[in-house]
């Protein structure tokens, strides 16, 4: 996928390879819909047949019986011009007049020059293939005939127009001969006059000769074109060919199913892998990698309360979190990191299930460790270490409030490793939670907390997007993660919670990767985890103390 800033990654064949087996599905499915709609289609459909005639268009000086001085200059041109007479109602009407009621049994014609020859096809469709035969033949022979005539026309008006200059020259010989008549004429315009005389006969006699050639041109001429090839009738239809057509319709499928997945691949900004959330928040690293809690596909219908749980201690979701924990304890060694604030961009990231999962790592560890459930909207932290509705137990709403001592708040929690932490649940939900977590009391709270010597506080907090709770307490952290949903939450979304934070001069330490893959196209930008072989699905048993 595509960068947030605009920046994409070189396609190489391994993305290409993760791309094709993410939709692979979707493209099969596509290729099989479009070939076997395709096929229907073709199938149905009406046999077409294909006949073709061949015309030749002549040299126009090849057919002369008397030396001329013509001169065929572009045979292209010929070519081209042959094929729009052909084109032309006057051939193709007298010619398909021929084939009487079968003329509505013609579905096309189409006529093209041979490449690098003098030949002229002249291609007939038709469901009967005597008809598509015939037809071709009917106009390849119509307009051999008319351009035979045309030709043959225009050599007899030439011959014509001489034998009227004879005429002509036979007026003036009688005009002469009158003179010549005349015994008064002087010897020198007689002899003058008799000299014209015979060169008009000479001309008479050439004229008549240059007319006899073109009558002779006329009967013999063949009209600069001339019927090379006649059409048969086809033995078998040109179309319609099912096995091809589907094939073709599945190929042509396939590859729109890629790009189509190409296309989506480039739009869909979420983030999926650990160089898509460094995108997004630039300087930032991503200091975990949380795998998805429930392996259990089929558990998942069940509710989305089921998966929020304390991980088997020995199970690659537990070890994810003791990566987590290392890596936090040791971006803290120069500076004092207590109290750690989790928060996300959006709703249902899982950041409840990682702070318990992370305060439950860090309690087995040693660590004395408070969890705060300040998220006073949709409270969920108390509720993964057993208490059945924290709004309607003591919790920090009520001490806020002044109701309720600190002490009376405060559970300790027995881990199923033997292992104790503290939980301090959210109490009633305030009508105004944002009021409440803005108020001085909230840090006069967090400073008795670590008065009584505690390793860690951490806090769930609302996401940052929809409200400002969570920063507004992100002024009272040692330091922030924040969570971001592999799948579900957009770079734009990250890099715009990352922002907010940033205006408030907020410590955020990282980012942490909720719900990665441990199979699929996107799994391998992950490694993998020391236990992949122990479920996701059993439930550590919490006791409240």
């Amino acid at each position: 996928a595509s960068d947030a800033g605009g920046e994409s990654d070189p396609l190489d064949l391994r993305a290409l390879t993760d791309l094709l087996r993410g939709g692979w599905v979707f493209i099969v499915l596509l290729a099989v819909l479009a070939s076997a709609t395709t096929y229907a289609y073709s199938a149905s459909s009406t046999d077409l047949y294909r006949a073709t005639a061949q015309i030749r268009v002549t040299d126009p000086n090849s057919g002369a019986v008397f030396n001329g001085v013509q001169v065929r200059l572009d045979a292209q041109r010929d070519v081209n011009t042959q094929i729009q007479l052909l084109r032309s109602s006057a051939v193709r009407g007298p010619a398909l007049d021929g084939l009487g009621a079968d003329r509505d049994l013609v579905t096309s014609i189409s006529e093209s020059g041979i490449a690098e020859t003098d030949l002229i096809s002249i291609t007939v469709v038709s469901p009967s293939p005597k008809v598509a035969a015939k037809a071709a033949n009917l106009i390849a022979g119509t307009f051999v005939v008319q351009r035979k005539k045309q030709v043959g026309a225009s050599y007899s008006a030439r011959a014509d127009e001489l034998r009227t200059k004879v005429e002509t020259i036979d007026e003036r010989k009688a005009v002469i001969d009158q003179r010549l008549a005349d015994k008064a004429l002087p010897p020198e315009a007689a002899a003058s006059l008799r000299e014209e005389r015979a060169s008009l006969d000479n001309q008479q006699g050439e004229l008549r000769s240059r007319a006899t050639e073109l009558d002779i041109e006329a009967a013999t001429r063949s009209g600069s074109a001339e019927l090379a090839e006649r059409a048969v009738p086809p033995t078998t239809p040109f179309t319609p060919t099912p096995l091809r057509d589907a094939a073709l319709a599945g190929v042509l499928a396939a590859l729109l199913g890629i790009a189509l997945a190409f296309l989506r691949e480039r739009l869909d900004d979420r983030v999926r892998t650990p160089k898509d959330a460094e995108n997004a928040v630039g300087d930032l690293p991503v200091i975990g990698e949380i795998p998805i809690l429930d392996g259990d596909r089929r558990k998942r219908r069940i509710s989305r309360r089921s998966r929020r749980q304390i991980a088997p201690e020995q199970s690659s979701y537990a070890e994810s979190m003791r990566a987590l924990a290392t890596n936090l304890r040791f971006s803290g060694l120069s500076e004092k990191r207590t109290r750690i604030m989790v928060t996300s961009s959006g709703s249902s990231e899982g950041k409840s299930t990682v702070v318990a999962n992370l305060a439950a790592v860090l309690a087995d560890a040693g660590m004395r460790v408070v969890v705060v459930s300040l998220d006073l909207r949709r409270p969920t932290v108390g509720g993964i270490f057993g208490i059945q509705d924290e709004t309607k137990c003591p919790g920090i709403s009520d001490v806020l409030l002044g109701d309720k001592d600190l002490p009376e708040a405060l559970q300790t929690m027995k881990l199923d490793s033997g292992a104790r932490l503290v939980v301090l649940p959210s109490g009633r939900l305030p009508q105004n939670p944002s009021y409440m977590v803005g108020s001085p009391s909230v840090g006069e709270l967090f400073d008795r907390l670590e008065s009584a010597d505690v390793d860690f506080v951490l806090v769930d907090t609302p996401p940052v997007l929809p409200v400002a709770d969570a920063l507004m307490l992100s002024q009272l952290a040692d330091g922030v993660l924040v969570l971001a949903r592999v799948g579900k939450v957009h770079r734009r979304q990250l890099s715009e919670t990352v922002a907010r934070l940033a205006k408030v001069n907020a410590p955020v330490v990282g980012i942490v990767l909720n719900g990665v893959p441990a199979k699929g196209r996107y799994s391998r930008y992950y490694g993998a985890y020391g236990y992949g072989t122990r479920s996701y699905t059993s439930t550590a048993k919490v006791a409240a103390e």
